[in-house]
């Protein structure tokens, strides 16, 4: 399959999705920038950083830079890793506000075939300025919970993904509920070696909240390793 056509299905299956959810829905836009370099056998770092728009492309929303390390075990089927991100928000009445986010994860991953099969169980906790605001809950951790599946097309520098992923928020006593689900699907094309650009769709849905919203995001990536 050429990657036009596997773009085009990506497009077809989010306007699906708009359409479904058009109630509350908005789109918004990710670019972002990978780096990872191997330090010793198994052992990794990397960077990255990301924009975030949003409110249909016409919000800034969040800029982050993120490092982190990584080490891979166990026949390569384990992964654990740790990072730390600095972000900047903009609110909707044009407030900005610096964060912190900590977040520890473990990664089981499988091949079958051409195809990889991974779950990541994700620890986050996000620390807000108290005082840009009057937080009731700081910080906000979340357990995050991610099911994906990577094909590799034999013979082509392209590889498909989708994800499916859970947030189950651990801030609020007697309210630790998945206050929403996040579904992936994209493309990795090869541009040359260790040089990947990363085109995919997500949306994100708000459950078991009040007045929930829905987002579009289309995003754009350019990794090196």
């Amino acid at each position: 399959m050429k990657l036009k056509r596997i773009t085009i299905l990506l497009c077809c299956i989010a306007l699906s999705a708009t359409c479904l959810r058009a109630q509350s829905f908005e789109t918004g836009g990710l670019l972002g920038m990978e780096y990872d370099v191997k330090i010793l056998k198994g052992w990794h770092f990397n960077a990255e950083t990301e924009l975030r728009f949003d409110h249909n492309f016409t919000h800034y929303d969040r800029w982050k830079i993120a490092v982190g390390t990584d080490y891979t075990f166990w026949k390569k089927h384990l992964k654990v890793a740790a990072a730390y991100s600095f972000m900047n928000y903009q609110s909707d009445e044009g407030i900005f506000d610096w964060r912190h986010r900590i977040t520890g994860s473990l990664t089981f991953s499988q091949k079958i075939g051409t195809a990889k099969l991974s779950y990541r169980a994700a620890f986050q906790s996000t620390f807000r300025d108290e005082s840009r605001g009057d937080y009731k809950f700081n910080p906000k951790t979340y357990m995050r919970n991610r099911l994906q599946c990577t094909f590799s097309i034999p013979g082509k520098p392209v590889k498909l993904y989708v994800s499916e992923e859970f947030w189950w928020r651990l801030y609020h006593p007697g309210k630790n509920i998945i206050d929403e689900l996040r579904t992936t699907a994209g493309v990795k094309y090869e541009v040359r070696k260790h040089h990947t650009l990363d085109f995919y769709l997500r949306l994100s849905n708000e459950v078991q909240v009040k007045n929930p919203k829905h987002k579009l995001m289309i995003g754009f990536a350019y990794s090196i390793d």
